[in-house]
């Protein structure tokens, strides 16, 4: 059996085919940038009481802005509903005295949402507007403090302390349950208290002048937030024994000689 090929055909369609499109030439592009020093995330099961957001009349008492809010009278229920992070403040930031380089920060979430007080029977008695407070410290790596002033017309203003690290706080909030905290002694209700579930993002960053690609999106590690106990960092520390053993004459010769070996204080 015989093949009939048109090789001249193949070859004329070939030259007409569209070439591959060149390789796309990868830059290293320099931007001026937040970097991000550390970060770490966080996912608690907080309990907070509830604070009146505004003036409230409740069973005739007149209760001001920012005090707890008292059960109604007649009340078998209550509910948070509307609940959301409205603020977040940092409270403060100073370079950390157990471990250089590092930052304790210390931030607060004001949480809004809205009381509703039924009776037994399923009847709105009251809606209240209310609010509370949480606050929570964090550590992380923000690099050495300097004494050096950012300037730019990018922000109003003009410059910025480029000495510290900038915080940047992310937070989802939830309102898990709301129930009646009862006292010790009669066992009546006498306030509300809201366990609520806190995600959050904690980031250092600096401005700084990068070469960068982009590797996507980035998952902060878990945060450590066991606070650092002054005599149980201290305890761990080594024991300085170079201290309180001076150097032999051959080595303290060569120290001050200026011939520095490293293996010596390794």
């Amino acid at each position: 059996m015989a093949f009939d090929i048109d090789i001249g055909s193949r070859f004329t369609q070939d030259r007409h085919c569209p070439l591959p499109p060149p390789p796309v030439r990868l830059l290293d592009e320099p931007i001026i940038t937040n970097k991000v020093y550390d970060s770490c995330r966080r996912q608690d099961c907080i309990d907070i009481i509830a604070h009146a957001a505004e003036p409230v009349i409740i069973d005739g008492k007149h209760i001001r802005e920012g005090e707890v809010i008292p059960v109604p009278v007649g009340a078998g229920s209550v509910t948070a509903g509307n609940f959301a992070v409205k603020k977040i403040i940092i409270v403060d930031k100073e370079p950390s005295p157990f471990k250089k380089g590092f930052w304790d920060v210390q931030v607060r979430f004001v949480f809004e949402y809205e009381l509703t007080f039924r009776k037994c029977d399923k009847d709105v008695i009251l809606c209240v507007k209310a609010n509370s407070i949480h606050n929570k410290k964090f550590c992380l790596f923000g690099s050495a403090p300097s004494d050096f002033v950012t300037v730019t017309d990018l922000f109003k203003g003009g410059s910025f302390d480029g000495g510290a690290p900038t915080v940047w706080v992310d937070a989802k909030a939830v309102a898990l349950k709301a129930e009646f905290r009862c006292s010790h002694c009669d066992r009546m209700p006498v306030d509300v208290c809201v366990t609520t579930g806190l995600f959050c993002i904690f980031k250092l960053s600096r401005m700084v002048c990068l070469n960068v690609r982009s590797r996507g999106f980035c998952t902060p590690r878990e945060c450590d937030f066991n606070p650092t106990n002054p005599c149980e960092f201290f305890n761990g520390m080594d024991f300085p024994m170079d201290t309180f053993a001076p150097l032999p004459q051959d080595e303290f010769k060569g120290v001050a000689a200026g011939v520095f070996d490293a293996d010596l204080f390794m």
